[in-house]
């Protein structure tokens, strides 16, 4: 997982894609071998800016442990100092990404350059324990074989592999996946993301605070989904799944025969009309027949596990009433157009507007397109532009971000932001994109105000003209985008506070 403390999601929606600036030989990238000794492979990467030949500023380091496909067992611990006691298989190590490289240290006025810890531990079914004073930022890869992984009290992020992995997730913001196999998933305290993709698969949202946030998906195969204390949102996915209900819940079954204990509680349940439901006295219940929506609004390109994961949102929003009402317009979109929507694996989340007539075009006269140009899918005047029928998403499916501004809740999923951006290319494909900005935040107002193709993603007023974006002469035009086809609208029905503003 990657969080973001302050930034808002990325959007792109730029006129044509310009050339790619060329590197900065300012810039530089290092990597040193610390241990190599057949029972740990360590490395470090160091990230530095050259201020002059003779100087240069730390910009961050990622220290790399590795181990082979034995059963081997790791336990870390960090000191105060900050370093790490690694013990693999029964040998003690210790490190520090920045003193261990002699890496030049930082003035005092400026923060620590950031450091983060990868855990790769090929195949062998091993044991990977974190102690709760950890807080570095954690990315454990488990790759092969059934294996036990114990999180931290950092950021962390899991990815289980091939295999029946056990993983227990600590206090910090966590994102997991158990990959192939059938894997036991049981939160902590901490707000999570998880993920069982295939296999019959256990989550647990697990125990916190009235704060805490979870988000469960069982993916593919006959899953036992439990909420935890908060607010937790949980997709059966594909397969006969038992779902439990505690605190505040919402429910998604999905495809299969599914079965949904609400146990009294206000939980919000969407289910088919075959479920089995019990205890929902005080729920709220809506009933749709299964769907296959989207089938022909996205190509996804990547790896297998990049086509599960996208394939797992887009069967939770198939569930979702107006997630279901945002992939038949797709549909629509990439038949009316002759294509669908490429939906690509990336560090960020962003949409990108193009057509088979700007492709056409030199650099040169793609750089000469304005931005409020209707061939790059702007609404101008009342009448729409072109449609984009090359338009591409690009997703990481475990980015999180939390609290992108500070009027909106604290941590962001990646579906919503796989929503939002959705949002950006249901407009690129009817030619309704917003172009300009509106007036600035009063918060703000030296800083320019925030794009129109933004406040209209996130479903927020514009000071654009009012236009009939659903076309839909019962409802009346608007200078932003209508439910369902915003941020806001999956927000609302996920039982998850508004986006006030965009920031």
């Amino acid at each position: 997982m990657n969080t973001i403390p302050t930034q808002t999601p990325i959007t792109t929606m730029s006129p044509p894609p310009q050339p790619a600036p060329a590197s900065d030989s300012n810039f530089r990238s290092r990597t040193l071998v610390l241990v190599d000794d057949g029972n740990l492979k360590a490395t470090v990467k160091i990230d530095e800016f050259l201020l002059d030949p003779k100087k240069t500023e730390h910009l961050g380091s990622n220290l790399t442990l590795e181990t082979g496909d034995a059963a081997d067992r790791i336990h870390i611990s960090q000191r105060p100092d900050g370093k790490l006691s690694v013990k693999v298989n029964d040998k003690e190590y210790s490190f520090d990404g920045d003193k261990s490289a002699s890496a030049p240290s930082s003035s005092k006025d400026k923060p620590s350059p950031p450091f983060s810890l990868n855990i790769k531990t090929a195949g062998g079914n091993d044991t990977i324990t974190l102690d709760p004073n950890v807080s570095v930022t954690v990315k454990i890869e488990a790759g092969d074989g059934d294996d036990t992984i114990q999180a931290g009290g950092g950021v962390t992020d899991i990815y289980g592999g091939r295999g029946n992995d056990h993983i227990r997730l600590g206090r910090g913001i966590s994102y997991a996946e158990g990959n192939e196999g059938d894997d036991t998933m049981i939160g902590g305290t901490g707000d999570s993301v998880m993920y069982g993709n295939q296999g019959k698969d256990r989550l647990y949202a697990g125990a916190g605070a009235a704060s805490k946030t979870s988000h469960l998906d069982g993916g593919d195969g006959d899953d036992q989904l439990y909420a935890g204390n908060g607010h937790t949102v949980i997709n059966g996915g594909r397969g006969n799944d038992r779902i439990i209900a505690h605190d505040d819940t919402v429910i998604y079954t999905g495809k299969g025969s599914d079965t949904v204990w609400a146990n009294g509680s206000k939980a919000r349940i969407y289910a088919k009309g075959g479920d089995r439901l019990l205890g929902t006295e005080h729920s709220t219940i809506t009933r749709q027949a299964p769907s296959d929506a989207g089938r022909k609004a996205f190509k996804i390109q990547g790896t297998d596990a990049f086509k599960q994961r996208v394939e797992d949102d887009l069967e939770l929003l198939r569930a979702s009433p107006a997630g279901r009402k945002m992939l038949e317009e797709m549909d629509n979109a990439a038949q009316n157009n002759g294509a669908p929507v490429t939906i690509e694996q990336s560090e960020a989340n962003m949409y990108r507007f193009n057509t088979r007539e700007l492709n056409t075009l030199s650099m040169e006269d793609r750089n000469k397109i304005k931005l409020d140009d209707p061939k790059v899918g702007g609404l101008k005047d009342g009448v729409p532009g072109a449609r984009a029928d090359q338009g591409r998403l690009f997703y990481n499916p475990s980015l999180i971000h939390v609290k992108p501004d500070p009027t909106a809740p604290e941590l962001t999923s990646p579906i919503v932001q796989f929503y939002h951006e959705m949002a950006h290319a249901w407009n690129g494909a009817n030619g309704t994109l917003l172009e300009g900005t509106s007036k600035p935040s009063p918060d703000h107002p030296e800083r320019p105000g925030p794009p129109n193709m933004e406040l209209q993603a996130v479903g927020l007023p514009t000071d654009a003209p009012p236009f009939d974006f659903d076309n839909d002469p019962s409802t009346p035009p608007t200078s932003t985008n209508p439910a369902p086809f915003t941020e806001n609208a999956l927000r609302a029905e996920m039982g998850r506070p508004a986006r006030t503003k965009y920031a």
